[in-house]
């Protein structure tokens, strides 16, 4: 692999141009140079920076990671048309299953490089501890109280590297403990927790929540509720900034009040997502997509058509004075701060070698993973 030349973004700063040395899927050098090399991959109109790291995949390329047939070749197609869009790792979300699901995509999505595509960092298990109240597409008959003997059949199988669930229902914050005790990160999120139901949870060691705003209650002044404690906390707060989940304005609010140290750029794709408009599946029900966005039948919400970068150039757009090496961080390293991949989100010397090459509009040119260009 060639070094690359240009500008470099990267933890929340923009080098000035400099040459970055990839060998045997690392960054072995990182230099500032006023001019390219011979044989330099240059970047003259744009940035080199850190690939893209999703915390929330529910699927996408037409392919649905819960209910697939055929879990690795689903989470092929997944890792093949994520790369396409600059994200070089992603965590793959199994929505609320019977145990006997859960248990299976522990194994096959466990981390793992995928040839030609984003490497999985691990299974997001989203529910099945959630409030029925507030469980948006998930299957009201599979939610169930945290059980202590289900979690230990999790761990046992490959621990997940995030669970979501609504701290306050039967077994949350017992839950909460034993997952971070195995090293999970626990997101809040699919549920109706007031403040101090919040704060106990944040206080347990959960210290994310999962698609602010929604599939919980929302902001009120006399009862902030899980939105506002989350916002008053130091927890991380994950946005689907596609502009169907949120306004604007209420992106623009929440980076203001959080910054990029606290705020995660997601997705939340679905199958639908990098794939025409039409039916597709999200676990074991139809939704549909228009191209923007995702719902069932009647209308519920789905899941999000846009993969993370059209969610940072919305961003981009939305908040123009917003630096590009702060967007981007929202994006790479705040997450992999959040997992504590430290050889991830960054462009700097032994990190892996997960890049990507933006123009100046933030439009995906070219995406490496571990030092391996991967194809359009």
């Amino acid at each position: 692999m060639p070094s690359l030349w240009g500008r470099v973004l990267t933890g929340g700063h923009e080098l000035p141009p400099s040459r970055v040395e990839v060998a045997d899927g690392r960054i072995v050098g990182l230099h500032p140079a006023p001019r390219p090399e011979a044989g330099d991959l240059v970047v003259e109109d744009g940035w080199i920076a850190p690939g893209l790291i999703d915390l929330q995949v529910n699927g996408a390329g037409g392919a649905d990671l819960t209910s697939a047939a055929d879990p690795p070749t689903a989470l092929t197609r997944v890792a093949e048309t994520l790369a396409q869009h600059g994200v070089t790792a992603f965590c793959p979300t199994v929505i609320s299953s019977p145990p006997d699901v859960i248990l299976d995509r522990l194994a096959a999505f466990a981390p793992r490089t995928v040839r030609g595509g984003a490497e999985s960092l691990g299974v997001h298990v989203e529910g099945p501890f959630i409030d029925p109240d507030h469980r948006g597409i998930h299957d009201a008959s599979v939610l169930r109280p945290a059980s202590r003997e289900e979690i230990a059949r999790w761990l046992d199988r490959g621990a997940p590297i995030i669970v979501t669930l609504a701290p306050e229902r039967p077994g949350g914050l017992n839950a909460i403990h034993q997952l971070m005790a195995a090293g999970v990160t626990v997101s809040l999120g699919h549920s109706g927790a007031d403040v101090a139901a919040t704060r106990n949870a944040l206080e347990a060691g959960a210290r994310m929540g999962t698609h602010l705003f929604n599939a919980m209650p929302p902001l009120h002044h006399r009862q902030p509720g899980l939105v506002g404690a989350l916002l008053a906390s130091h927890a991380v707060v994950g946005l689907i900034a596609d502009g169907v989940h949120l306004d604007p304005l209420v992106v623009d609010l929440v980076v203001r009040r959080c910054g990029a140290d606290r705020v995660v750029l997601v997705s939340d794709a679905v199958a639908a997502a990098g794939s025409a408009p039409g039916e597709s599946a999200l676990g074991d029900q139809t939704v549909i997509s228009d191209g923007r966005s995702v719902r069932r039948a009647d209308g519920t919400l789905a899941g999000g058509a846009m993969l993370l970068d059209g969610c940072l150039r919305n961003v981009r757009a939305w908040l123009p004075d917003l630096a590009p090496a702060t967007l981007v961080k929202m994006a790479t390293h705040t997450p992999a701060g959040l997992l504590g991949l430290a050889r991830k989100g960054r462009v700097a010397v032994g990190c892996d070698a997960d890049l990507i090459v933006l123009d100046d509009e933030l439009n995906i040119l070219r995406t490496l993973v571990r030092g391996e260009h991967e194809p359009d």
